[in-house]
């Protein structure tokens, strides 16, 4: 089967070389660049790693320096709350840690292949859909270089204000729509690079629908235990994702299972797929996530996404947020319908599919994650809309053949002034953690309680959480919300501990808090009453900026 591998990818080996030379080249230098240690302290090299990284550095330094029984005791997020984050990307590189690598190096590595195997997978699967090397490569540009409407207004902007100094690093993202939750206008700058379980669940699904896809289209051309092996290995892909990323194993099941349908009669033949997929994914549910979500709202039906307006409000949400790629699949699919082969034809009705259920259900409570299933539909839209073009292109009429220009360069042209825009992170670096919070996070580690709990501020990058590795009692409230959790009473019981207000004693008690911290943000957000801390409980720990106080006393009746 390997050998089967291999001789695909050598009679690809062109278009997968550009690829990889192109876009793999690009995606490497950017994922070098966005961790970098500076004199002052840890910088994310954009605004979108600054927030996410924070928690997925968390998650890797636990797997790395933690003892295996600690792995899964809480929620970095939440303190005796379900780890029911999709953790498989940050397990890679907290084992890449514990070899010797450091955070840069075990951050960017699988990234980096996670990418370089991506492109493979992604061309190969247009390939099988489209039958054409150059439409599979024109695809891939199509979903990488995506974006909506939102260069018209950098043309105007550049047009009342022209300068060279506006076209070498545009001022501000043009894809973002915030009254719509859409945060970034491409795939990569919003969700591949930042969001790490994203790029690893969309690689390992790809894998498991042409595992699937192939089988389907040579199955008379295949032996039958190649066939199996082929199946059982995408199960096992399939498998792993509710632990890799959770919108990927939705997406997955959604086209697999239309695909499988499609081909019913070979039900033998796919049921090997299915099984092991089912069985697999089922198993790693009920470990890692069953019980874990505490409200009852996590998945709720909302019509029409994010917008509450009427018909026409949606359609224009959709015409900027994507430009000219939904109508445009849809044409497509009208114009080809009766030249489409039946698995390829599974694949593009499974995209409308996902983009109508993700249009009709949240499946999280902040509206903006159902983006990673709308890119699913927008990856399977991105071969159908190549066909097209290349209608468009081949047609005698020179019209024709300006409009497919046209129409290719407005599909591309926002999303390539933001991938420039992106990897000039000099530009747009922030700080993560400075050096005497990143030390002091280390003492942590290394004198406290694996499992002690600390009552710190609700931040998405506070250093007890990053560096100690140690339960914090919950971190940024969105994110907490976001993840299922029941949070309301524990937020304001947070606030009377920092107020040290009469039941202070009696909430430390409840929630088992060891330590508590009080810095900037615990004064300015919380109004954190120091003193009452200073005057009843030692002191443990500190720096320049934070105090940090020893409350085991209460629930213990001791100290170390």
């Amino acid at each position: 089967m390997l050998k089967l591998l291999w001789t695909t990818i050598k009679e690809h080996c062109r278009p997968l070389l550009l690829l990889i030379l192109t876009l793999g080249t690009y995606f490497s230098i950017v994922f070098w660049k966005m961790l970098s240690f500076k004199p002052d302290g840890l910088y994310g090299g954009h605004v979108n790693v600054w927030s996410d990284w924070s928690l997925h550095i968390a998650i890797a330094n636990t797997f790395a320096f933690k003892s295996p029984q600690y792995w899964f005791s809480y929620h970095p997020l939440y303190a005796s709350g379900k780890f029911t984050y999709p953790f498989f990307t940050d397990f890679i590189s907290g084992m890449l840690m514990r070899l010797g690598l450091s955070l840069k190096l075990s951050f960017m590595l699988p990234s980096v292949i996670f990418t370089i195997v991506l492109l493979v997978g992604m061309y190969l699967l247009f390939f099988l859909i489209v039958k054409s090397r150059k439409l599979a490569v024109m695809a891939v540009l199509i979903f990488f270089l995506s974006a909506g409407f939102g260069f018209i207004d950098y043309i105007k902007d550049f047009m009342a204000n022209p300068s060279w100094s506006f076209l070498k690093y545009v001022p501000k993202d043009y894809g973002r729509y915030d009254n719509y939750q859409w945060y970034a206008g491409n795939m990569a700058v919003g969700l591949m690079i930042p969001q790490r379980a994203f790029l690893a669940g969309m690689t390992l699904g790809i894998w498991a629908i042409i595992g699937v896809f192939y089988t389907t289209i040579r199955d008379k051309y295949l032996l039958k235990s190649t066939k199996i092996k082929i199946l059982a290995i995408a199960g096992v892909l399939a498998g792993i994702l509710p632990v890799t990323h959770a919108h990927g194993f939705i997406a997955v099941v959604i086209i697999s299972g239309i695909l499988c349908f499609a081909h019913i009669k070979k039900w033998k033949l796919l049921s090997r797929y299915v099984v092991v997929a089912g069985v697999i994914s089922s198993i790693l549910f009920y470990i890692f996530i069953w019980g874990g979500i505490e409200t009852d709202s996590f998945i709720k039906r909302h019509l029409g996404w994010s917008v509450d307006g009427d018909f026409f409000d949606w359609l224009r949400m959709w015409a900027l947020i994507w430009g000219a790629m939904l109508p445009l699949a849809v044409l497509s699919l009208y114009v080809n319908r009766r030249t489409i082969r039946l698995s390829a034809m599974a694949v593009y009705l499974s995209g409308f599919t996902i983009f109508t259920v993700a249009n009709l259900y949240l499946f999280q409570p902040i509206a903006w994650d159902n983006s990673k299933l709308f890119w699913w539909a927008y990856l399977i839209f991105s071969p159908l809309v190549a066909i097209l073009l290349e209608k468009m292109w081949i047609n005698r009429n020179l019209m024709f053949k300006l409009a497919a220009g046209l129409l290719f360069a407005v599909l591309i042209s926002l999303g390539t002034i933001e991938l420039v825009r992106f990897i000039q992170t000099d530009k747009h670096s922030f700080q993560m953690t400075n050096n005497d919070d990143i030390k002091l996070g280390l003492t942590l580690r290394e004198k406290t309680d694996p499992l002690a709990i600390f009552l710190t501020a609700p931040s998405h990058n506070h250093f007890v959480m990053i560096w100690g590795s140690r339960p914090i009692l919950m971190g940024f409230t969105a994110w907490v919300w976001n993840f299922g959790f029941d949070y309301y009473s524990r937020e304001s019981d947070m606030k009377k501990m920092f107020l040290g207000v009469s039941d202070v004693e009696s909430l430390l008690y409840k929630y088992k808090i060891s330590y508590v911290v009080i810095g900037p943000s615990e004064i300015y957000d919380l109004r954190a009453n120091e003193e009452y801390y200073k005057i009843n409980f030692p002191l443990a720990f500190s720096n320049d900026s934070y105090r940090i106080y020893d409350t085991r006393a209460i629930w213990r009746g001791d100290t170390e």
